[in-house]
């Protein structure tokens, strides 16, 4: 029976050691999931049908003709690194999947960072005097600085970049949309989430564990106006000992 003592310890360990996949149309199986303290795909999943039916139990787009939505800014504030698209793209799916309003791509509200080269010149005349004389020398440089400015760009920037092959002569005009075809936003989703880490003891000799507070707010904005006309905030608690800190 030692012998075989190694080997059956070894098979122990791998069955314990390997990778589980989640078939996340088994509503049994995602339950089962094993729960961790970092906000994780039933979260977003819950979180993201919450906040749309609230806001369409609002009466928000009844109000508006034709809603267009801009996603804005939605920062995140938390101490974890991730994209708020994970959020706001089940949010937008649902609502255009569903007629209630439309979401443009074409609008250029996102910041990037672009490189632009600006031309320079130079004169450089500089004289020295010596214990034997004096010398004079002049330079002029002429040449380009790479300079790094930020630029509005959209989503998705084919729609503009399509319209900058207006006057190629490699494309036949007809196929090139024409001017004032684009439909502008009368409404802009923005937000933010927030974490708040909070120590719990329990007893004398007890482990101390972490509550974590994790707030998503949202804003539905009537752009023509500036008003909100549809606010909601989804809170999200946890209890570990392994809170995700700064």
């Amino acid at each position: 029976m030692k012998k075989f003592l190694p080997v059956a310890l070894c098979v122990t360990l791998c069955a314990c050691g390997g990778t589980r996949v989640v078939d996340l149309d088994n509503e049994r199986e995602v339950a089962s999931m094993q729960n961790v303290m970092e906000l994780e795909y039933r979260d977003w999943t819950d979180t993201a049908e919450t906040m749309t039916k609230s806001m369409v139990n609002s009466g928000a787009f009844t109000k508006i003709k034709d809603p267009v939505i801009a996603i804005g800014n939605i920062e995140n504030d938390t101490m974890q690194r991730f994209d708020t698209d994970i959020l706001t793209k089940k949010i937008r799916t649902t609502l255009v999947n569903s007629g209630t309003a439309q979401v443009t791509t074409a609008f250029q509200n996102k910041k990037t960072t672009d490189t632009g080269y600006v031309p320079v010149s130079a004169r450089v005349d500089s004289a020295k005097v010596g214990p034997y004389g004096a010398s004079v020398s002049s330079a002029k440089a002429d040449g380009f600085v790479a300079v790094e400015y930020e630029k509005n760009v959209s989503e998705d920037e084919t729609t503009h970049q399509v319209r900058d092959t207006r006057g190629n002569p490699e494309y036949d005009a007809s196929t090139i949309v024409g001017q004032g075809t684009l439909v502008a936003p009368n409404l802009s989703l923005s937000g933010k989430m927030i974490q708040r880490n909070i120590k719990l003891q329990s007893g004398w000799f007890s482990n101390v564990d972490t509550r974590v507070e994790y707030y998503l707010q949202l804003t539905l904005t009537d752009i023509k106006t500036g008003l909100s006309v549809w606010e909601d905030e989804q809170p999200i608690v946890k209890e570990g000992d392994r809170a995700p800190t700064w």
